[in-house]
């Protein structure tokens, strides 16, 4: 018979069989009450596997063999799971294995005693934070049965009502549960609300300190990144490293992660030698735990490539990001989103480097899986479309671009709102679309609200603000406001050089467009200085081959003609790159 301060449970647990799409779940109940909950659910559409007839260590090929051989059901109960927890080791497997365990695609429900909760609430959080819903049963008393200790009392709340502290912890992981479906459905507004709440929660039953709350503030953290606020996640993450440093140690996987967290506000903050200084720590854990064919490895080998790539180390990086794509492809298969995202990422590469026909295979194979597993309308998808639009843009089908970009920023519009910096992104991309086809009063309506957006958001000293002030002065000086282009220019050209070094092709474009508006002003001299600024870097960077160095150079080769219509441009040239120790083109 069914207890009634268990029917909440059971409603529950009745919700994800029959309701609830995939993902892990747990259920924190005693031995008695989990050979009840089996013989309850084994009846329906349910398989079951229970370690106490299957006796065994933690292994996820075991799971996810029997989990194949029964591809029709949908939902499986994996019992006893306490008994597969009984060394460091079978924990450490199964906090390695919960992308894998989540890529099965099936709803699994691992019954667990409170003693087995609280062991991997403390020594399995990586998968204990990708738990969608915590459910918990009261046991019935027994002879010689541990028991957990009675909750403290909760304050009286307002309105005078005391809540049952097992209540509220309920209340508090159906909150978290409805928080990670918002923002897996990217709805961050709600899932921030949600989060927040839950955390309320948790503070007045366990304390600021325990890991499920820092756990809370994690995700937190990351709902704020994901909406471009980087301060907020960024204060988060460091107190959440802290923690976990401190609790955990500084070689444990889950400090890596936390490394890996903040390093990535720091990247999108443009504190790009920080952020490759903790993208290394992180990945040294993870070769050191996982080995360097592991897939998690392989996700940390892309953060470093974007790093790379972000500094204009294009070689570097499209290094990692082959190595990285090659172990994704063979661990989880094509169809992957991980395996997208590489697909994406070395797609950037080859856009960088010029070799647009290769990128643009990518980027279409990288946004068909998304369009397959995510559906047209979700922030990921519109990054494909974007990334799309930008090599159509970059061979002048302006046509095609123009159709992307307008999808892609109606996603994020939707999804993100205006203030995000990815949504400034789609209004800079279709602004630059809309330059190249003579629409100049539309181009300069969204290239100010883009970098309006950017400033607010980044603060005036940023990369992406930078090349954004950049595109805003290339439109002027097509108009002929030489002034007021000149002045944008130099002031990107400050903040870039001042960040990215001088020697990053960033920088050389903004040196290249200089030449651009002192040759239209006749200043031959100050074009020259540039535009062979710009060619060096272009050559050291990118190659010969690449379209930005033979842009450079004929630009070079008409300005110095136009300034020494006698004059013998190549051995000029040549004297110039001896002197930097360098080789000219051809």
């Amino acid at each position: 018979m069914m207890a009634d301060s268990n029917q909440e449970g059971y409603q529950t647990l009745g919700w994800i069989v029959n309701k609830s799409e995939q993902g892990l779940f747990l259920v924190i109940v005693d031995e008695s009450m989990q050979q009840e909950i089996v013989e309850i659910y084994k009846q329906g559409a349910v398989e079951v596997y229970d370690y106490r007839r299957r006796p065994g260590n933690y292994a996820f090929r075991d799971l996810q063999q029997w989990v194949a051989e029964f591809p029709e059901t949908k939902v499986f109960l994996v019992a006893n799971f306490q008994l597969a927890l009984q060394d460091e080791e079978s924990l450490k497997r199964l906090n390695f294995s919960r992308d894998m365990l989540e890529a099965l695609e099936k709803n699994i429900i691992f019954l667990v005693t409170p003693y087995g909760d609280d062991l991997l609430a403390t020594k399995a959080y990586d998968f204990y934070s990708f738990v969608k819903l915590r459910i918990t049963f009261c046991g019935y008393p027994q002879e010689n049965q541990e028991t957990l200790p009675a909750m403290p009392d909760l304050e009286e709340e307002p309105g005078g009502e005391t809540g049952n502290p097992r209540q509220k912890m309920a209340e508090a992981d159906a909150l978290l549960a409805e928080a990670r479906d918002a923002r897996e459905n990217a709805q961050y507004a709600r899932s921030e609300k949600l989060l927040l709440q839950a955390r309320q929660l948790k503070e007045k039953l366990l304390g600021a300190g325990h890991v499920e709350v820092i756990g809370i503030e994690d995700e937190l953290a990351e709902v704020y990144l994901s909406q471009g606020r980087y301060r907020e996640a960024e204060e988060l993450y460091k107190k959440v490293l802290q923690i976990t440093a401190r609790v955990l140690g500084e070689e444990h996987p889950r400090t890596a992660v936390s490394y890996y967290n903040l390093a990535h506000v720091y990247k999108g903050q443009g504190r790009y030698r920080e952020a490759e200084q903790l993208y290394k720590k992180s990945l040294q854990i993870y070769e050191n735990v996982n080995g360097a064919e592991h897939p998690d490895t392989a996700t940390m080998y892309d953060s470093l490539a974007g790093v790379y790539e972000s500094q204009g180390k294009y070689l570097e990086a499209k290094g990692l990001y082959e190595k990285s794509l090659r172990i994704k492809e063979g661990a989880l298969g094509e169809e992957h989103l991980s395996t997208a995202a590489g697909y994406n990422n070395l797609a950037l590469i080859y856009e960088k480097l010029g070799k647009y026909q290769r990128a643009e295979v990518l980027y279409k194979k990288s946004l068909r899986i998304k369009e397959k597993l995510l559906g047209e309308e979700h922030p990921d998808t519109a990054v494909a479309y974007h990334n799309l639009a930008g090599i159509y843009e970059k061979q002048g089908r302006y046509r095609e671009a123009e159709k992307l970009l307008k999808k892609s920023l109606q996603i994020r519009e939707k999804l993100l709102g205006e203030e995000h910096p990815d949504t400034a992104a789609s209004y800079n991309n279709l602004a630059e679309v809309y330059r190249s086809q003579g629409k100049y009063r539309e181009a300069e309506k969204l290239l100010e609200k883009s970098l309006q957006i950017m400033k607010k958001l980044l603060g005036e000293e940023h990369p992406n603000v930078a090349m954004y002030q950049n595109n805003l002065a290339g439109l002027y000086e097509q108009g002929e406001r030489y002034r007021e282009a000149e002045y944008l220019y130099q002031e990107s050209l400050r903040i870039a050089e001042k960040i990215l070094g001088k020697g990053h092709p960033d920088v050389a474009l903004i040196y290249h467009n200089l030449a651009g508006i002192y040759e239209s002003q006749g200043k031959y001299e100050y074009a020259l200085v540039y535009n062979l600024k710009a060619y060096k870097v272009f050559l050291s960077t990118l190659g010969e081959g690449h379209p930005y160095t033979k842009t450079a150079l004929d630009n070079m080769e008409f300005t110095y003609n136009k300034w020494e219509s006698d004059g013998e441009f190549r051995s000029w040239l040549e004297e110039q790159m001896e002197e930097s120790g360098q080789e000219p083109e051809g």
